[in-house]
């Protein structure tokens, strides 16, 4: 059967320092010790159960040690494995650990290190940590968990504190280039945790946490708190969860989601896609073409340059397109829609929308309206400003079957609208009775060719 530990042993084998500087023969002596190592390791963790989720903790590694030295056969085999150094007589993984080794893992010796605190299983824990041989504090049972995670599930885990923690990455050796695939756990506090290159994936949990995500399509959720997420370059993932936090995708085609709470999203560079979720939030698309959604709350969103798609969900939302052939979606609430440069498309849905155009020759817009989407009460009427009749068109074709009339609607049955100078008033079943009204503002005439029918 194979050994679950196995990279453990490839690294020890393959370590060009130690192979400079001890026997072929010490180092099988300390392979071999760190076998027995292994094994006792793997029976402590079966008969305890603390790795069926697939994640160890720090408490997990203390029970794997009560585990250990409650078993006098077991603890007798670890400690005969473990070895020590005293002066002339060396023994067990002793015969390995410093001496000359050079890989590292984050940053840390990993013979010397990594390698010997994940062997001090055995040992008691004392305030988090291991105790030494001597009685001496070693290394911090979640630091010692974070990198057993890597060797026996295949996941770099990086755990906090209850404190406001900073949370690092640090330099892989060759052989476990894949570590550089971190996932953070921060835990209670306001944390810092700076991701390097790689997939990573960042739990803030509980806390004001901040977090850059570096190179690599990474995930991010920041839990409670008000959280400040940054993907940096690649293709991100982040949620913000719950309360005030700004988001922000950098390069790539990021996916943000605010959650609860009222969020700061900018999308940066890349075709992003961004949902604000509950509460009033302000979203920026910033560049390429990305698709926006408010979600709930009276939203502020701006699509910034390239072609977006923007949904103002429920809510009184401001939807911005800025530069580009942008789609404004105001769906429920009274609305804002500005359209900006480029040939934009506006469609307000229900409520007393206000649309907002680029009044330029050179842009040509088009106003999509259904029916619902206003009424011919005085405090349910969209607004129209900046409509230039040379370029701007009305898309009433969601009507079916209507014509434009230049004096009274057309009655008979056939739905049809007219324009008074003031208010194109709409007719929606030819009964010659006004079922909706939209106001436009310095416009004394429209006609045919201002239609899409």
């Amino acid at each position: 059967m194979s050994d679950p530990l196995a990279s453990l042993l490839r690294g020890i084998i393959l370590d060009p320092g130690l192979q400079k500087s001890i026997s072929d023969a010490k180092i099988a002596k300390g392979v071999r010790a760190a076998e027995t190592l292994n094994a006792v390791l793997l029976d402590a963790i079966e008969e305890s159960g603390v790795n069926k989720d697939g994640l160890l903790t720090a408490r997990d590694m203390a029970t794997i040690s009560t585990t250990v030295y409650g078993d006098p056969a077991q603890y007798v085999k670890f400690l005969e494995a473990h070895g020590n150094d005293n002066g002339d007589v060396v023994s067990g993984f002793h015969h390995v650990q410093g001496d000359g080794g050079t890989l590292v893992f984050k940053g840390r010796n990993f013979i010397d290190t990594v390698a010997d605190a994940i062997y001090h299983y055995g040992f008691k824990v004392k305030d988090g940590r291991y105790v030494n041989e001597d009685g001496a504090a070693n290394e911090t049972t979640k630091d010692v968990a974070g990198w057993l995670n890597y060797f026996l599930n295949g996941e770099n885990v990086v755990f906090g504190g209850g404190r406001a923690d900073q949370l690092g990455t640090g330099e892989y050796s060759k052989p476990f280039r894949d570590a550089n695939n971190e996932t953070y756990y921060a835990g209670g506090g306001d944390d810092k945790i700076w991701a390097g290159q790689g997939r990573d994936k960042i739990y803030g949990q509980a806390g004001d946490d901040t977090s850059g995500g570096g190179d690599g399509n990474d995930r991010m959720w920041g839990g409670a708190g008000a959280d400040h997420f940054g993907g940096d370059a690649g293709r991100d993932r982040i949620w913000g969860g719950e309360g005030k936090d700004t988001l922000s995708g950098g390069d790539g085609a990021d996916m943000l989601d605010g959650g609860e709470g009222a969020d700061y999203l900018n999308g940066g560079a890349g075709d992003d896609t961004l949902y604000g979720g509950a509460n009033a939030d302000a979203m920026y698309g910033s560049d390429g073409a990305d698709r926006m959604d408010g979600g709930a709350g009276a939203d502020r969103m701006d699509g910034g340059a390239g072609g977006d798609r923007i949904s103002g969900g429920k809510g009184d939302d401001e939807l911005s397109g800025s530069d580009g052939f942008d789609r404004l979606f105001g769906n429920a609430g009274d609305d804002t829609l500005t359209a900006g440069a480029g040939r934009d498309r506006l469609i307000g849905g229900t409520g007393r929308d206000v649309f907002k155009l680029w009044e330029s020759k050179q842009a040509t817009d088009t106003l999509v309206f259904n029916p619902g989407d206003s009424t011919h009460r005085s405090d349910g009427i969209d607004l129209v400003e900046g409509f230039n009749v040379d370029n701007d068109k009305i898309d009433l074709s969601g009507f079916g079957d209507i014509v434009f009339k230049k004096i009274d609607f057309a009655g008979h049955g056939q739905a049809s609208a007219y324009y008074d100078g003031t208010y194109l008033r709409i007719d929606e079943n030819g009964d010659r009775a006004v079922d909706m009204m939209i106001e436009f503002t310095n416009v004394n005439d429209l006609s045919g060719d201002n239609f899409i029918l």
